[in-house]
């Protein structure tokens, strides 16, 4: 059995909306065409695409989030195809999804976002910040095209493009007496009064760091935002741990804070993107692209701290 690109647009619809109604609505045809449409493409396919609730909606299978992906894939390429073939690879267009749990994010999204829209006026972009764990749910769900994440375990449902790995580093006010030295040990950093980022995965991360040489740690703030760690530790409560720094920019308290890398520790993070395995649209292509001549770049590389 094939199907009709008619038939596709209805099962993205349907898996788009949750509901038959209302994909029936937003594609201007009846329930029953719609209810026919993933009939069809079920039996095509060999498999359940949606479960049924009545009165609540239909809800994509784990296979119909997949399908739903290469659908939306395969009704891109045939628009650009429309749009004509001589444009086929500088024009981009739709909407692209990204989530990140990457707090530094808004020191270079931005800027990639305002280079793709100059270039391409028919593309919208909708960015949603998240922990580590949330953003990588969202992308398995469909919430999000492509996320920035800190891959800590292989997940074969993620396809991933490492893009900078950032050394763990420690930060202090500027008239601390570590400021005065160019590097610090682990020794030095645990003896002070300590603000610990308090994010899923970061916080048991720089604990197994800190607890390395033993003893007692003092803990005088926990904040679940890195720019709060940043002004707290420019405020001179105590000093920190974090991995990525914006561009030579003031806390937002408005002082000043030296970061200093940590001697004999190979300690840090990756960031990377993640994608759903498969073919990519070419909207997303272009980010990740993007994404990694710009981590390549002198503006990139200023966004981590150097290793001892």
């Amino acid at each position: 059995m094939t199907l009709s690109l008619r038939a596709l647009r209805y099962v993205q619809a349907a898996l788009k909306h949750g509901s038959i109604t209302g994909a029936a609505e937003a594609t201007h045809v009846t329930p029953s065409a719609i209810a026919a449409a993933l009939d069809q493409a079920e039996a095509a396919f060999g498999m359940a695409l949606v479960t049924r609730a009545r009165a609540k909606g239909i809800f994509p299978t784990a296979a119909g989030r997949d399908v739903g992906r290469r659908i939306d894939d395969l009704l891109d390429r045939y628009e650009e195809l429309l749009t004509s073939i001589s444009d086929l690879q500088s024009n981009l267009s739709g909407n692209l999804r990204i989530g990140y749990n990457a707090p530094i994010a808004p020191a270079f999204l931005p800027m990639l976002a305002a280079q793709i829209l100059e270039a391409n006026p028919g593309v919208s972009f909708t960015l949603t910040e998240g922990d580590n764990n949330s953003v990588q749910t969202g992308l398995m769900d469909g919430q999000f095209d492509v996320i920035l994440f800190v891959e800590e375990l292989p997940n074969p449902q993620i396809e991933t493009q490492p893009l900078i790995h950032a050394p763990t580093y420690c930060l202090c006010s500027t008239d601390h007496a570590l400021a005065q030295h160019e590097t610090v040990s682990i020794s030095q950093i645990v003896a002070e009064p300590l603000v610990l980022l308090d994010r899923p995965a970061a916080r048991g991360y720089y604990l197994d760091l800190l607890e390395q040489n033993g003893g007692d740690l003092r803990i005088v703030a926990t904040v679940n935002s890195t720019e709060m760690v940043r002004s707290l530790v420019a405020s001179k409560i105590g000093i920190s741990l974090l991995n990525m720094k914006p561009r030579d920019l003031p806390t937002y308290a408005g002082q000043e804070i030296r970061c200093l890398p940590i001697r004999e520790s190979n300690s840090g993070v990756t960031l990377s993107l993640g994608f759903a395995p498969g073919p990519k649209r070419k909207l997303v292509q272009t980010f990740v692209e993007s994404c990694v001549t710009f981590v390549g770049s002198p503006s990139g590389t200023n966004l981590t701290v150097s290793g001892a």
